[in-house]
Parts: structure tokens; C-alpha cells; sequence
């Protein structure tokens, strides 16, 4: 039986963020957390995804609800089924142990599980995701997240996913570098536009990143998402702005508009030259 966190007078628990207050309110934590396991799939989803649904901040503040609502989370995690809540439930699991942090250190070690030896292919992204919100303190992670980079077999976003969170959790340790490089030239575009962004994050390799990320322009399948990596690194990417300047040309409205967002960001002159 879950044991319901006591709340104070205005039923919440409170934080402070630069000043403002940062609540977890207990009386709706407390249904959450007995709607875990509740008979009603439809209870326990939306006990899940209410979990799920606070902040980083909030959970920080309120160390009691941390306390109460990870040993149930990791169970959540590990639920099993037929039909496809079973899957979507374990990811919101994920994203909330994610949100939590990397205390206690279950939580870490939860994800690597997920990421590991989870079957639904959305719970171990969700994870990935997870450990990459972390950040560092899930450095015991890296190898994992290179095992999954480098499975060939593996699902796209998945392996996309786990590039982000790599050069997140370990974005000094040779590698990690090494991975993301091996990665830039993989037969997904969206696996080689994620390692690339995150190289040039890591390691500032602008020259090799730029290029592995232009080369993706004229694919239609990934070129949005290239073009955004583009404008998300800014002005690092000015090995970019030839080929910026013929996809500002394109009759696809979307990717014609993002490309000269990305000109813009990365070289004003560039674009106003070019009169766009």
C-alpha cells in the first residue's frame, strides 16, 4: 500500500527559483501516486503522465514527494502487458524519473536498465532522453548509450536520441568523440544530423559537423531537420552559407523559410545580400 505524503496547510510543497515559488501541490501528487496501481488502466495513465508532467524544479524542491514517488516509479517501469499501454506507461515512467534527477541513484541505474533490456523501442528513446536531461551526473551511462549508437539494427530516433544524450552525460571522455564521429556517417540522416550537432557541441569540430549536416540539404526526408541543427549552432556553422543560399531558393515553402532563418542567425550580411 502507497503511504500519502503529508501535505502542509496549502497543501503543497514549496521551492524557490530565482525567487518565485516552485510547488508541487500533495494533494494531487497523492492521487497520482495511489493511481500507480490502481485496477483502472485509465487511472493508472493518467497517474503516470501526471508524474511525468512536473518539472525538474519542482521535484527539487519537494524532496518528501522524491522520497514517496521513486520506488513506485521504478515499479511503474518495470510493468509488463499485452497491447500498447503497457509500452506508453513505461515511457511516461522514464520521463519522469528523468525529470527527477540522478538522486537516488535507482534512478540512473533504472534508465540504463530501460535503455538496455526494455522491448518497446519508445520506452528506451524515453530513456535516453532521461538520461541526457540529467546530464552528467549519469555519466555511468556512456557506454550504454554507445552500444545503442552503434547498433546498426537499431531504431532511428532511438539511436538519434542517444547521440544527444551521450554528449550530454559525457562530453569530455574521448569516447564520446569518437562515437559521435563514427556516427556523422551513418546510413540514417537523422542519426548522422544528431551526432553531428552534438559533435560540434562537444568538440567544436565545426569543419567535419557542418559538412556532415550540409550534406544532408538536399534530402528531403531530414533536410527540415538538418537546416534547424544548422540554426542551432548559428554562427559556428558558416561553412554552411553556400549551400544556404541555393535551399533559400527551394519551392518548398517550410524548409525555404527555415533555411533562411538559419542564413540570418549564421551570417547577416550573407542573407542580406542575398535580399532575404
Amino acid at each position: 500500500m502507497i503511504t500519502p505524503v503529508s501535505s502542509k496547510p496549502n497543501g503543497s510543497v514549496a521551492a524557490s527559483k530565482r525567487g518565485r515559488p516552485v510547488k508541487i501541490y500533495m494533494n494531487e501528487f497523492n492521487e497520482y501516486l495511489s493511481g500507480l496501481t490502481h485496477d483502472d488502466l485509465g487511472v493508472r495513465e493518467k497517474a503516470i503522465r501526471g508524474l511525468a508532467k512536473y518539472s525538474g524544479a519542482q521535484w527539487q524542491g519537494s524532496p518528501d514527494a522524491v522520497s514517496a514517488a521513486v520506488p513506485e516509479i521504478v515499479k511503474a517501469a518495470r510493468l509488463r502487458g499485452e497491447g500498447p499501454f503497457y509500452g506508453a506507461f513505461r515511457a511516461e515512467a522514464a520521463k519522469a524519473l528523468g525529470n527527477i534527477g540522478a538522486e537516488p541513484p535507482t534512478i540512473v541505474s533504472e534508465l540504463v536498465r530501460l535503455l538496455k533490456e526494455d522491448a518497446d523501442s519508445r520506452v528506451r528513446t524515453e530513456a535516453a532522453h532521461a538520461l541526457g536531461m540529467i546530464g552528467e551526473r549519469a555519466a555511468s551511462a556512456s557506454r550504454a548509450l554507445v552500444v545503442v549508437i552503434g547498433d546498426a539494427d537499431g531504431e532511428d530516433t532511438l539511436r538519434g536520441e542517444a547521440t544527444w544524450a551521450l554528449a550530454r552525460v559525457s562530453p569530455l571522455a574521448p569516447g564520446t568523440a569518437a562515437a559521435l564521429r563514427a556516427a556523422m556517417n551513418d546510413r540514417s540522416g537523422y542519426v548522422s544530423v544528431r551526432a553531428a550537432e552534438a559533435l560540434w557541441k562537444v568538440s567544436g569540430e565545426d569543419g567535419r559537423a557542418i559538412l556532415a549536416i550540409v550534406a544532408r540539404l538536399n534530402d528531403p526526408e531530414i533536410r527540415q531537420a538538418a537546416v534547424q541543427a544548422l540554426n542551432r549552432i548559428g554562427q559556428g556553422a558558416k561553412a554552411a552559407v553556400p549551400a544556404l543560399l541555393t535551399a533559400v531558393k527551394s519551392k518548398d515553402r517550410l524548409f525555404r523559410e527555415s533555411a533562411i532563418m538559419a542564413l540570418r542567425k549564421i551570417d547577416p550580411g550573407a542573407a542580406a545580400k542575398a535580399g532575404v
